[in-house]
Protein backbone atom coordinates (compact mmCIF):
# COMPACT_ATOMS: atom_id res chain seq x y z
CA UNK A 1 0.00 0.00 0.00
CA UNK A 2 3.10 2.19 1.07
CA UNK A 3 4.38 1.51 -2.38
CA UNK A 4 0.98 2.29 -4.39
CA UNK A 5 0.72 5.11 -2.47
CA UNK A 6 4.08 6.94 -3.38
CA UNK A 7 3.64 5.85 -7.00
CA UNK A 8 0.26 7.55 -6.76
CA UNK A 9 1.79 10.88 -5.99
CA UNK A 10 4.67 10.29 -7.75
CA UNK A 11 3.03 9.81 -10.92
CA UNK A 12 0.94 13.16 -10.01
CA UNK A 13 3.61 15.54 -9.67
CA UNK A 14 5.97 14.39 -12.48
CA UNK A 15 2.93 14.81 -14.88
CA UNK A 16 1.22 18.15 -13.32
CA UNK A 17 2.28 21.12 -15.57
CA UNK A 18 2.21 23.26 -13.25
CA UNK A 19 5.07 21.93 -10.96
CA UNK A 20 7.71 24.72 -9.54
CA UNK A 21 5.39 27.75 -11.08
CA UNK A 22 3.42 29.93 -8.94
CA UNK A 23 -0.19 30.36 -9.40
CA UNK A 24 -2.06 33.52 -8.98
CA UNK A 25 -5.52 33.61 -9.00
CA UNK A 26 -7.09 37.27 -9.28
CA UNK A 27 -10.88 37.89 -7.90
CA UNK A 28 -12.99 39.12 -11.35
CA UNK A 29 -15.41 41.44 -9.74
CA UNK A 30 -16.96 41.98 -12.61
CA UNK A 31 -18.20 38.62 -13.88
CA UNK A 32 -20.78 38.07 -14.08
CA UNK A 33 -21.97 41.39 -15.65
CA UNK A 34 -25.24 41.46 -13.69
CA UNK A 35 -24.92 39.41 -10.02
CA UNK A 36 -28.72 39.78 -9.63
CA UNK A 37 -29.38 36.73 -11.86
CA UNK A 38 -28.02 34.86 -8.89
CA UNK A 39 -31.48 34.56 -6.53
CA UNK A 40 -30.18 31.62 -5.22
CA UNK A 41 -27.51 29.59 -3.39
CA UNK A 42 -25.15 28.69 -6.06
CA UNK A 43 -23.86 25.46 -5.55
CA UNK A 44 -22.13 24.09 -8.99
CA UNK A 45 -20.30 25.17 -11.89
CA UNK A 46 -19.29 23.60 -15.09
CA UNK A 47 -17.56 25.45 -18.34
CA UNK A 48 -18.28 24.48 -22.09
CA UNK A 49 -14.98 25.91 -23.19
CA UNK A 50 -15.67 24.35 -27.20
CA UNK A 51 -18.79 26.66 -27.55
CA UNK A 52 -17.83 29.01 -24.57
CA UNK A 53 -20.55 28.48 -22.27
CA UNK A 54 -20.64 28.44 -18.16
CA UNK A 55 -23.54 26.64 -16.62
CA UNK A 56 -24.01 27.37 -12.93
CA UNK A 57 -26.66 25.56 -10.74
CA UNK A 58 -28.17 27.32 -8.02
CA UNK A 59 -30.65 26.23 -4.76
CA UNK A 60 -33.44 28.58 -4.13
CA UNK A 61 -37.56 28.61 -3.97
CA UNK A 62 -38.83 30.10 -7.21
CA UNK A 63 -35.71 30.56 -8.65
CA UNK A 64 -34.40 29.05 -12.02
CA UNK A 65 -31.98 25.85 -11.17
CA UNK A 66 -29.33 26.29 -13.85
CA UNK A 67 -28.43 29.34 -15.30
CA UNK A 68 -26.29 29.57 -18.21
CA UNK A 69 -23.65 32.60 -19.04
CA UNK A 70 -20.99 33.77 -21.79
CA UNK A 71 -17.17 33.32 -20.57
CA UNK A 72 -17.78 37.03 -20.44
CA UNK A 73 -20.28 36.66 -17.86
CA UNK A 74 -23.40 37.55 -20.02
CA UNK A 75 -26.27 35.64 -18.71
CA UNK A 76 -28.04 34.06 -21.68
CA UNK A 77 -30.57 31.70 -20.50
CA UNK A 78 -31.75 29.74 -17.47
CA UNK A 79 -34.34 26.51 -17.08
CA UNK A 80 -35.89 24.65 -14.16
CA UNK A 81 -37.03 21.86 -16.08
CA UNK A 82 -37.03 18.65 -13.76
CA UNK A 83 -34.31 20.34 -11.89
CA UNK A 84 -35.13 20.22 -7.75
CA UNK A 85 -31.43 20.47 -6.14
CA UNK A 86 -28.32 20.29 -8.44
CA UNK A 87 -25.18 19.99 -6.64
CA UNK A 88 -23.19 18.41 -9.07
CA UNK A 89 -22.82 19.70 -12.68
CA UNK A 90 -20.61 18.21 -15.55
CA UNK A 91 -20.76 19.07 -19.60
CA UNK A 92 -19.66 16.30 -21.90
CA UNK A 93 -18.77 17.42 -25.82
CA UNK A 94 -18.22 14.53 -28.46
CA UNK A 95 -18.07 14.69 -32.03
CA UNK A 96 -21.25 14.38 -32.95
CA UNK A 97 -23.19 16.66 -29.68
CA UNK A 98 -23.16 18.07 -26.05
CA UNK A 99 -24.59 17.71 -23.00
CA UNK A 100 -25.34 18.52 -19.78
CA UNK A 101 -25.35 16.13 -16.87
CA UNK A 102 -26.71 17.18 -13.31
CA UNK A 103 -26.57 15.53 -10.04
CA UNK A 104 -30.05 15.81 -7.90
CA UNK A 105 -29.97 15.72 -4.26
CA UNK A 106 -33.37 16.64 -3.66
CA UNK A 107 -36.14 14.14 -1.65
CA UNK A 108 -38.80 15.31 -3.94
CA UNK A 109 -40.40 13.74 -6.98
CA UNK A 110 -37.60 14.57 -9.37
CA UNK A 111 -34.67 13.81 -6.47
CA UNK A 112 -31.70 11.11 -5.87
CA UNK A 113 -31.33 10.78 -9.62
CA UNK A 114 -28.47 11.83 -12.57
CA UNK A 115 -30.21 13.95 -15.66
CA UNK A 116 -28.53 14.07 -18.47
CA UNK A 117 -30.07 17.48 -20.78
CA UNK A 118 -29.35 19.41 -24.03
CA UNK A 119 -27.46 22.59 -23.69
CA UNK A 120 -30.71 24.27 -24.05
CA UNK A 121 -31.84 22.67 -21.16
CA UNK A 122 -34.24 19.95 -22.84
CA UNK A 123 -34.70 16.57 -20.51
CA UNK A 124 -32.60 13.58 -22.61
CA UNK A 125 -31.85 11.01 -19.85
CA UNK A 126 -32.81 9.86 -15.97
CA UNK A 127 -30.76 7.96 -14.29
CA UNK A 128 -32.08 6.52 -10.81
CA UNK A 129 -35.82 6.09 -9.95
CA UNK A 130 -37.14 9.80 -9.25
CA UNK A 131 -38.35 10.77 -5.86
CA UNK A 132 -37.22 7.25 -4.29
CA UNK A 133 -33.72 6.67 -3.04
CA UNK A 134 -32.04 3.56 -2.50
CA UNK A 135 -29.19 1.41 -3.26
CA UNK A 136 -30.36 -1.27 -6.05
CA UNK A 137 -28.41 -1.86 -9.23
CA UNK A 138 -31.26 -2.99 -11.48
CA UNK A 139 -33.23 -1.10 -11.03
CA UNK A 140 -30.66 1.55 -10.91
CA UNK A 141 -30.94 3.97 -7.36
CA UNK A 142 -29.40 6.65 -6.11
CA UNK A 143 -29.34 8.53 -2.94
CA UNK A 144 -28.42 11.61 -2.70
CA UNK A 145 -25.92 11.58 -5.78
CA UNK A 146 -22.83 14.25 -5.36
CA UNK A 147 -21.01 14.55 -8.71
CA UNK A 148 -20.80 12.65 -11.99
CA UNK A 149 -18.01 12.65 -14.45
CA UNK A 150 -18.48 11.20 -18.06
CA UNK A 151 -15.80 10.17 -20.40
CA UNK A 152 -16.14 10.71 -23.91
CA UNK A 153 -16.46 6.94 -24.98
CA UNK A 154 -19.89 7.59 -22.34
CA UNK A 155 -18.55 5.63 -19.45
CA UNK A 156 -19.76 7.13 -16.49
CA UNK A 157 -18.36 7.63 -12.73
CA UNK A 158 -20.39 8.78 -9.63
CA UNK A 159 -20.11 9.20 -6.41
CA UNK A 160 -22.94 8.68 -4.47
CA UNK A 161 -23.72 9.32 -1.06
CA UNK A 162 -23.88 12.96 0.09
CA UNK A 163 -25.28 12.56 3.26
CA UNK A 164 -27.34 9.30 2.12
CA UNK A 165 -27.24 5.65 3.07
CA UNK A 166 -24.71 5.20 0.34
CA UNK A 167 -21.29 5.69 0.25
CA UNK A 168 -19.78 4.21 -2.87
CA UNK A 169 -18.20 5.09 -5.99
CA UNK A 170 -20.07 3.72 -9.30
CA UNK A 171 -19.00 3.11 -12.56
CA UNK A 172 -21.53 2.49 -15.66
CA UNK A 173 -20.91 1.68 -19.14
CA UNK A 174 -22.47 3.34 -22.10
CA UNK A 175 -25.86 1.83 -21.71
CA UNK A 176 -26.01 2.32 -17.94
CA UNK A 177 -24.84 -1.03 -16.72
CA UNK A 178 -22.63 -1.29 -13.37
CA UNK A 179 -19.02 -2.19 -14.57
CA UNK A 180 -17.77 -1.87 -11.31
CA UNK A 181 -18.74 -0.63 -7.63
CA UNK A 182 -16.54 -0.10 -4.79
CA UNK A 183 -17.08 1.72 -1.39
CA UNK A 184 -18.85 1.31 2.18
CA UNK A 185 -19.33 3.64 4.88
CA UNK A 186 -16.22 3.83 6.84
CA UNK A 187 -13.16 4.71 7.39
CA UNK A 188 -10.54 2.68 5.89
CA UNK A 189 -9.18 1.95 2.46
CA UNK A 190 -11.30 2.35 -0.16
CA UNK A 191 -14.28 3.34 2.28
CA UNK A 192 -15.96 6.67 1.89
CA UNK A 193 -17.60 8.95 4.54
CA UNK A 194 -19.54 11.60 1.97
CA UNK A 195 -17.42 11.32 -1.35
CA UNK A 196 -18.35 14.24 -2.38
CA UNK A 197 -16.43 14.71 -6.03
CA UNK A 198 -14.94 12.74 -8.77
CA UNK A 199 -13.08 13.33 -11.76
CA UNK A 200 -10.59 10.82 -14.18
CA UNK A 201 -7.40 12.11 -15.34
CA UNK A 202 -5.56 11.34 -18.42
CA UNK A 203 -3.46 8.18 -17.10
CA UNK A 204 -6.42 5.91 -15.90
CA UNK A 205 -6.81 7.02 -12.49
CA UNK A 206 -10.40 8.25 -10.78
CA UNK A 207 -9.70 10.82 -7.92
CA UNK A 208 -12.35 10.90 -5.19
CA UNK A 209 -12.93 13.87 -2.18
CA UNK A 210 -13.61 11.96 0.46
CA UNK A 211 -15.06 15.09 2.47
CA UNK A 212 -15.58 13.85 6.24
CA UNK A 213 -12.22 11.55 5.84
CA UNK A 214 -10.65 14.88 4.73
CA UNK A 215 -9.08 12.91 2.04
CA UNK A 216 -8.52 12.40 -1.90
CA UNK A 217 -8.49 8.50 -2.82
CA UNK A 218 -7.89 7.25 -6.13
CA UNK A 219 -8.43 4.25 -7.95
CA UNK A 220 -7.83 2.81 -11.28
CA UNK A 221 -10.62 3.34 -13.78
CA UNK A 222 -10.24 -0.21 -15.67
CA UNK A 223 -10.47 -2.22 -12.26
CA UNK A 224 -11.88 0.07 -9.49
CA UNK A 225 -8.67 -1.04 -7.36
CA UNK A 226 -7.61 0.82 -4.86
CA UNK A 227 -4.42 2.55 -5.81
CA UNK A 228 -3.67 5.44 -3.13
CA UNK A 229 -4.54 8.30 -0.86
CA UNK A 230 -3.60 11.33 0.99
CA UNK A 231 -5.15 13.53 3.59
CA UNK A 232 -2.40 15.69 5.27
CA UNK A 233 -3.19 19.04 3.64
CA UNK A 234 -6.67 19.55 3.87
CA UNK A 235 -8.54 21.89 6.43
CA UNK A 236 -11.27 20.71 9.16
CA UNK A 237 -13.75 20.67 6.54
CA UNK A 238 -12.27 18.45 4.22
CA UNK A 239 -12.00 18.62 0.46
CA UNK A 240 -15.08 19.94 -1.16
CA UNK A 241 -14.23 19.22 -4.53
CA UNK A 242 -11.45 17.55 -6.75
CA UNK A 243 -10.05 18.16 -11.13
CA UNK A 244 -7.79 17.38 -12.37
Amino acid sequence: YLFLYFQVLKAFDYSSPWKGQQQMYKLDIGWPKIPEYFTGQTFCVAVDSLHGLVYVGQRGDNVPKVLVFSEEGYFLYSWNNTVEMPHGIFVLNTATDSSVWITDVGTGKYGHTVKQYSPSGKLMQILGTPGNAGSSLIPLQFDQPAEIFVEESGDIYVVDGDGGMNNRLLKLSNDYKEIWLTGTNGTGIGQFKIPHSVTVDPFGRVWVADRDNKRIQVFDKVTGEWLGSWSSCFSEDGPYSVRY
